[in-house]
């Protein structure tokens, strides 16, 4: 059933650790149809009597080539085509090393009198980086954009070739490299930086052979590519076991049929296991060689002490009734937390103008912080005492705006829990702002600016003076304002990890040593539940009152049209 697949004319891509110069292609090309002047001379020459002279009557015919040609490239694999066998046996044609090169091969092949219809242009050629850009074109009568004609340009790999002959630019000079009138070549190559890719393109001369072969005649059967990071792409895919490809000259009118197959050597068993054996000691050596460089002895905070990171931002705040916001915020240290001296723990971001995003005004701060903390455990504590729940650090948060006449005002207030768990944590908090008994403290904030505050900015959490059971807030009136929403990247370190990972022992003896129990975990566990539970409860209740609405409006048509 291999033979009715149809043909995959797409892009394949490939990755290989093995060296591309191992890669071997086989090319099968078949003629499948004759020429329509062919047909045409051999009926006039079987017709008359004098039929080798009408035979000949376009010139010096040449020799027939087989109808089926078959050839075995290697990656980068020079082969000729007639045409530049007759272009390269003329010495005068030959401005550079590489030119001379192809001189004398093309020499060696007058004497074995070659005759191929397969060919290929290599990595250095002029085809392989001119011309490029100008085979995506999926109809042969579009012409390249300017756009795709000076970005074909962009493709060479090497400074020299035809495209630079010596005689008109010569040697680069190693005075006076500034040059006042830049040609185009010169140009693209300055300010444009070729990419790490090499090509390699499978050709086919069709030229009929009552004529020279033309560079018209030459079709492209298969484009390979290979970047920098191995991956090898191929333009059309290996036939496979599919139909062959289909080939028709456009001047002519003549078809044929080719495949493209992988016959590249597969390694045996033995140099498998070589291989593996070598690349398992290079990553050995590197390894030691990043240990050497890094080495062992890093930083590491005093016993029984956890060392507390956070990598911060304030994305965005929206919602909110002023412009040009902006945020004051401060990290609140319980107890038995500290910090350095010189640790910066209080910051206020830039001024941020609003912009409507999907009806919402939002202010992006992408605002980065920074502090490191740590968390002992206090030594006056008797151990008749019970374990006490340890508080992780809050930043709090304030949202003010400022108008045109200066005049400020405080917009909202937040804070953000800290995480307890290292990672990465995106979260938003709700602000809300107090005010007053009267109605002029609204006309005060309208004309003056002047809102009320918070003198004690811990109010906004638990009050840093407050010791006791419960915590009442009534009485203080409030307004919701708007949402900050930030990001914190936590990272934990402490010598309890060190010692776990040595003896293979849970997590849990870092934790109690911290005096953070597993009362914690279980307490936000039951909360995540009974989040996770409650947002079930809302989406059932709004799916059975959907549900009953639409029920009962057949119910009130019917009414109706009573």
């Amino acid at each position: 059933m291999a033979g009715y697949f149809e043909p995959d004319c797409g892009t394949a891509y490939y990755r290989s650790n093995d060296p591309i110069k191992n890669l071997k292609i086989k090319v099968t090309l078949r003629r499948v149809s004759a020429s329509f002047a062919d047909d045409t001379q051999d009926q006039a020459a079987t017709s008359t009597e004098s039929g080798v002279e009408l035979a000949t009557f376009g010139g010096r015919k040449k020799e027939k080539r087989d109808d089926v040609e078959e050839c075995i490239i290697g990656w980068q694999q020079k082969i000729f085509c007639q045409r530049e066998i007759e272009y390269y046996s003329q010495p005068e044609n030959c401005q550079n090393v590489l030119d001379r090169k192809y001189n004398q091969d093309v020499t060696t092949l007058l004497k074995k009198r070659q005759n191929n219809m397969i060919f290929t242009y290599v990595d250095h050629d002029d085809f392989s980086h001119q011309q490029e850009g100008f085979s995506s074109m999926t109809n042969h009568l579009e012409g390249p954009s300017p756009l795709a004609a000076k970005m074909a340009q962009v493709r060479c790999r090497r400074i020299g070739g035809r495209q630079l002959r010596e005689k008109d630019q010569g040697s680069i000079p190693k005075t006076l490299i500034i040059d006042e009138e830049p040609t185009e070549d010169s140009r693209q190559r300055s300010h444009l930086e070729a990419p790490p890719i090499q090509v390699m393109y499978i050709m086919a001369d069709l030229s009929p052979a009552d004529r020279p072969a033309e560079e018209y005649d030459e079709y492209v059967l298969c484009a390979l590519k290979v970047d920098a990071n191995g991956v090898l792409c191929v333009r059309p895919d290996f036939t496979c076991g599919r139909k062959p490809y289909s080939i028709e000259t456009f001047w002519t009118r003549e078809g044929f049929d080719y495949t493209i197959e992988n016959v590249s050597k597969d390694m045996n068993r033995q140099e498998q296991d070589k291989e593996l054996k070598m690349y398992r000691e290079m990553y050995s050596r590197h390894n030691d060689f990043v240990h050497s460089c890094v080495g062992s002895e890093f930083e590491l905070p005093p016993e029984d002490t956890l060392r507390y990171v956070v990598c911060g931002e304030i994305l965005s705040a929206q919602d909110f009734e002023k412009d040009n916001l902006y945020i004051h915020m401060f990290t609140d240290l319980p107890k038995n937390w500290s910090a350095d001296r010189n640790q910066q723990l209080s910051w206020i971001t830039q001024s941020c103008a609003v912009k409507t995003v999907d009806e919402t005004e939002i202010a992006y701060f992408s605002y980065p912080f920074h502090f490191e903390l740590m968390y002992k455990k206090s030594q006056y504590s008797s151990g008749d005492e019970e374990p006490e729940l340890p508080q992780f650090p809050r930043l709090m948060v304030e949202v003010a705006a400022f108008d045109s006449w200066s005049r400020h005002y405080t917009e909202g207030y937040t804070y953000f829990q800290l995480p307890a768990k290292p990672g990465l944590h995106t979260e938003k908090a709700h602000c809300w702002r107090p005010v007053g008994n009267s109605v002029f403290d609204n006309l005060r904030r309208f004309f003056t600016g002047g809102t009320p505050e918070i003198e004690d900015p811990t109010y906004i959490a638990v009050p840093s003076t407050f010791d006791g059971t419960y915590l009442s807030k009534f009485g203080f009136r409030t307004q919701s304002t708007g949402t900050v929403t930030a990001r914190f990247n936590v990272m934990l370190q402490s010598r309890t990890f060190m010692e776990t990972k040595a003896n293979k022992r849970s997590l849990g003896s870092l934790l109690e040593s911290l005096g953070i129990t597993a009362m914690q975990a279980n307490i936000t566990s039951v909360l995540e539940a009974f989040k996770r539970a409650r947002m079930k409860m809302v989406q059932a209740r709004e799916a059975a009152t959907q549900e009953l609405l639409r029920e009962a409006r057949p119910i009130y048509k019917g009414e109706l049209d009573d």
